[in-house]
């Protein structure tokens, strides 16, 4: 039976190394839904959504250590194209999971002589140019909505868990064909990472793209997260949809499929409730409220506790960071009841029980100094100095985001956030003009 394993390396030599395997099994690792292309994919593509699912296991395997972070991923995984991973895919793999999640990661490859390939679906002969990602979450419900070319020329592709049947709902109410929906065998760690589950999305997004030929995807990801800026200097930010991972990402998917890919980000300068207004303009208000209230958001949506703190299963918590940015975007939702059956969030951090909690207050609280930074910063570049150097690394005025586009949206989300938790937003030091200082 082949099997991929893991090992990983902390900052501290005298703790045990971290590891974790996955083992590829006698049948798929994936099950698919949906519509599928007539292309069939090499075996490089196939190892490509192996190894995404099988990588995405393993890292939710490794415990995090808040004084032993991982910096290098040792990995030995089994592939059916020995010498494609060995000499050109395995540095691309390497440098879109490096940059993902801050590592080194290197690969020893072996041969998988016993792959066993997913089943295919009826093949769909409908031309398709663009392949759009569709969690069922607001942002994504948004683009997906708002897109104005034909609906028959774009194939959603979704990652699911439970939440098959509200993706293939909403993609019915927004005219699209049935999405093509992948699951993966197994269940995720309880107390690893996730930081790279959007090379995994992305991977399948191109797998389906193969399918049909098509070479476009698009990620719909409101700018405020797309951007990387952290809350504060002591938080990391997922990198899942940033510029930078979608360049990495289409190096690999070129060399994978030999092809020229394009992964696109049309909310990069929009913030949350932008993105909202975005869905209202093009279905109207009515129609675009009923859709919304059926999205998810909650990292921790079906779980019990947060922070020590009892919540309802299937209740949003409304103190993680999707929780607060979409509060920003949705100011009503908070209270229950603000539609029939809607229980609200579980901790209203207009409170200052919540506000002030050791735990559940943190991101908040964090939030607090980046809306200060953005409100009393006296230009952009000022602004974007002020910022943690984790976002000043990733803000590029030639291939984005540029100091222009971070500096309006926070200003932007600065006033959104004020708004929504009902915070006196701070004056600016000085009025001078925006400085280009064209780095």
């Amino acid at each position: 039976m082949s099997r991929l394993t893991c090992t990983v390396h902390g900052v501290r030599n005298q703790l045990p190394l971290r590891t974790a395997e996955f083992d590829f099994g006698a049948t798929p690792i994936w099950g698919l839904h949906g519509p599928l292309g007539s292309r069939d994919l090499s075996a490089r593509g196939r190892d490509l959504v192996d190894l995404a699912g099988a990588i995405y296991r393993v890292e939710s395997q490794i415990r995090r250590r808040a004084t032993d972070p991982a910096v290098k991923w040792e990995l030995v995984a089994p592939v059916r194209d020995l010498a494609f991973w060995t000499k050109d895919g395995g540095p691309l793999l390497a440098s879109c999971l490096g940059f993902l999640n801050r590592a080194r990661w290197t690969f020893d490859f072996s041969t998988r002589p016993d792959a066993v390939d997913f089943v295919r679906p009826e093949v769909d002969e409908r031309p398709v140019d663009q392949i759009t990602l569709f969690s069922g979450g607001m942002d994504s419900l948004c683009g997906a909505g708002s897109d104005k070319r034909p609906h028959t020329s774009i194939q959603l592709v979704s990652f699911y868990h439970g939440q098959a049947s509200l993706q293939s709902k909403l993609a019915s109410a927004l005219g699209y064909h049935p999405p093509t929906q992948w699951r993966l065998t197994g269940q995720r760690g309880r107390e690893g990472m996730n930081l790279i589950r959007s090379f995994m999305f992305l991977s399948l997004g191109a797998a389906v793209a193969e399918s049909y030929g098509a070479r476009h995807i698009v990620q719909y990801e409101n700018g405020v997260l797309a951007t990387a800026v952290p809350q504060s200097g002591n938080f990391i930010p997922t990198r899942h949809a940033h510029p930078e991972t979608h360049r990495r990402m289409a190096r690999l998917l070129d060399a994978v499929f030999e092809g020229s890919f394009t992964i696109d980000n049309p909310f990069l300068p929009k913030t949350k409730c932008e993105v909202g207004e975005a869905l209202a303009a093009t279905l109207g208000a009515g129609p675009a409220e009923h859709l919304l209230r059926e999205t998810q958001t909650c990292w921790y949506l079906f779980q019990p506790k947060v922070g020590g703190l009892k919540k309802e299963n299937g209740q949003p918590c409304g103190v993680c960071t999707p929780c607060i940015v979409r509060r920003t975007a949705r100011p009503a939702e908070a209270a229950a009841g603000a539609w029939p059956d809607w229980p609200g969030y579980a901790f209203d951090l207009r409170e200052p029980r919540y506000r002030d909690h050791p735990v559940v207050g943190t991101t908040f609280r964090a939030y607090l100094e980046l809306v200060d930074i953005a409100l009393t910063a006296r230009s952009d570049a000022a602004l974007i100095d002020d910022l943690a150097p984790e976002a000043r690394a990733l803000i590029d005025e030639v291939e984005g985001p540029s100091e222009t586009l971070v500096a309006g949206l926070l200003r932007r989300f600065a006033g959104e956030f004020c708004d929504t938790f009902g915070i006196t937003p701070s004056q600016p030091v000085v009025d001078e003009p925006t400085v280009d200082r064209g780095r």
